[in-house]
C-alpha cells in the first residue's frame, strides 16, 4: 500500500471515528432503531486484525460513495445512496469474517478506549 493511501486511510479512520458503527442491520432496523448496542471491551488480537481490515474496506466504500451522496439532489436520492453504501459496507465486513454486531461492538470500544484506538490505527497503517 502506498504512503498516500495509508495517509488517506489514517485520516479517514480518525475523521470517521474508525468509521463508526455501520448503520444498516441485517433486518433493516439500523443502530438507532433499537439494534443492540454491544461493546466488545477486550477484543482479541485476531478480532482487531479482522476489524482493521474491515475498517480499510469500509473507509474505501465511504470514499467511493461520498461524491455520489454530495451529488444527490433530493433527500430520497441521498437515502438511496446511503442504503446502497450501507449494504456494500455490510458485505465488506462480512466478507472479512466479521458480523456487523462484532464490527459495531469493536467500533464502540475503540471510540471509548484511546489505547485500543492506537492499536487499531497501527494495524490499519500496516
Amino acid at each position: 500500500m502506498n504512503q498516500a493511501m495509508k495517509a488517506f486511510l489514517a485520516a479517514s479512520v480518525i475523521a470517521l471515528g474508525l468509521t463508526g458503527p455501520i448503520a444498516a442491520a441485517q433486518d433493516g432496523t439500523g443502530v438507532g432503531a433499537g439494534a443492540t448496542q454491544n461493546v466488545i471491551t477486550q477484543p482479541t488480537d485476531e478480532q482487531l486484525r479482522r476489524y482493521a481490515g474491515a475498517v480499510k474496506k469500509v473507509s474505501a466504500v465511504a470514499a467511493e460513495y461520498q461524491p455520489r451522496l454530495q451529488a444527490a439532489q433530493t433527500e430520497p436520492e441521498r437515502q438511496a445512496v446511503r442504503v446502497e453504501a450501507d449494504q456494500k459496507m455490510v458485505d465488506e465486513v462480512e466478507a472479512g469474517g466479521m458480523s456487523v454486531d462484532e464490527y459495531n461492538g469493536i467500533s464502540r470500544a475503540v471510540q471509548q478506549d484511546p489505547e485500543l484506538r492506537k492499536k487499531v490505527e497501527y494495524l490499519v497503517n500496516q
